[in-house]
């Protein structure tokens, strides 16, 4: 199968899997069905950017989802109800009921499950939602990226107390927390004007300001809900400090920053880039790579940034590339350890269709991709 951008999706091709609705766990459209005009503007209508369907050049290409559509089916449920609560509560002028979060704990039960499940393998990071329905996939798919980087980190490091000490124990709790943490990092968004946050254009200096406090809104408005407790709050108070200083709402920076905050740093920045908001198009996959890549050691921790660049593949199966030469390619598979070296299907030019390993063939290069210098990692 192969991910086809809407707009250059032709009729009659064959829905490669169910499309889920942003907001609904019902399917907008199953598996198996012709595409036909009228489905097109259907999903145009509803904020899908692309699909996957299935067709000759895509035989045998078969991407795995770092979630199932079932588990975002949960997730978006329950964040959808959520975040209804959290709005209400903004109205009224009070923090979110002690109850509110009390079935958030089965979503991060069953993103965790499934990263496990993928053990050390890169994923497909994908929801293929529109710029309308950004506030809530951003926060299953923040949570998901995170997961998988706090997962490796624990296993190569462990992780840091209090005191900066380091311990190889209670893995799953701390996991856990991480992702209750990851999953509300935005809530504080509730408290900032829809009209500010919807805004295509440029903000003004108050306007910016606004919105800078959304990190301390959020801590406020989970505090008496069960889930609180100060790992969590780390990633939702702090996930825009930065490693330099030069992030809010405290200027803290290094080590200061709790390293929950510092993993949702990561992720949430990935996945601000590589997806569709009002005022910005989604990227490829391989520039939000790059974009936190460049910021190894300035604006992220770079030990972090090191086990992000082993998680998360530059390049995902069944993405269409440009090469340098101007032919074009699907991404076939991607070998673990050489992210950036996949094996592709040449679509276009002498020849084609054909595939070709980068591993063996280091002439072919793909466009757009410059691999940042080594960052320096800092002492454990």
């Amino acid at each position: 199968m192969r991910l086809v951008q809407l707009q250059y999706l032709p009729e009659h091709h064959r829905l490669a899997r169910d499309i889920f609705s942003a907001r609904d766990a019902a399917p907008l459209l199953r598996a198996g069905v012709t595409i036909t005009e009228r489905f097109v503007d259907h999903l145009g209508r509803a904020g899908i950017q692309a699909v996957w369907v299935e067709d000759e050049l895509s035989h045998g290409i078969d991407p795995v989802p770092v979630l199932s559509a079932q588990t975002r089916a949960l997730a978006t449920r329950v964040l959808a109800a959520l975040h209804r609560k959290a709005r209400e509560a903004v109205a009224h002028g009070r923090v979110l009921d002690p109850e509110s979060t009390d079935d958030l704990s089965d979503v991060v039960d069953a993103i965790l499950k499934e990263i496990e499940e993928h053990g050390e393998t890169p994923v497909v990071l994908a929801d293929l939602c529109g710029a309308g329905v950004y506030d809530l996939q951003h926060s299953i798919d923040v949570c998901a990226l995170g997961l998988l980087i706090g997962r490796t980190l624990i296993a190569e490091h462990g992780w840091l107390d209090y005191k900066g000490e380091r311990h190889d124990d209670r893995h799953e709790e701390r996991l856990f927390r991480l992702g209750m943490g990851l999953v509300l990092h935005d809530i504080g968004k509730f408290a900032i004007p829809e009209a500010i946050l919807r805004r295509p254009g440029r903000l003004t200096e108050e306007e910016l300001e606004l919105v800078n406090t959304h990190p301390k809104a959020g801590a406020k408005l989970v505090r008496d809900t069960g889930v609180w407790d100060p790992l969590v709050q780390a990633s939702i108070l702090r996930h825009h400090e930065r490693w330099d200083g030069s992030g809010y709402p405290d200027s803290k920076a290094g080590t200061e920053i709790h390293e929950m905050a510092r993993i949702a740093a990561v992720a949430d920045v990935f996945d601000a880039i590589t997806s569709e908001r009002v005022f910005a198009s989604a990227r490829p996959a391989h520039v939000g790579v790059q974009t936190v890549l460049a910021g190894a050691g300035t604006q992220f921790d770079p030990v972090i940034c090191d086990v992000f660049a082993r998680r998360v593949m530059l390049f995902p199966p069944g993405v269409e590339v440009a090469l340098a030469d101007g032919r074009r390619a699907i991404v076939v598979s991607v070998p673990q350890y050489e992210l950036d070296r996949p094996v592709l299907r040449i679509i276009s030019g002498t020849g084609a269709p054909f595939d070709v390993s980068l591993q063996q063939d280091s002439n072919i290069q793909i466009a757009g991709w410059n691999p940042p210098p080594a960052a320096p990692a800092r002492a454990a």
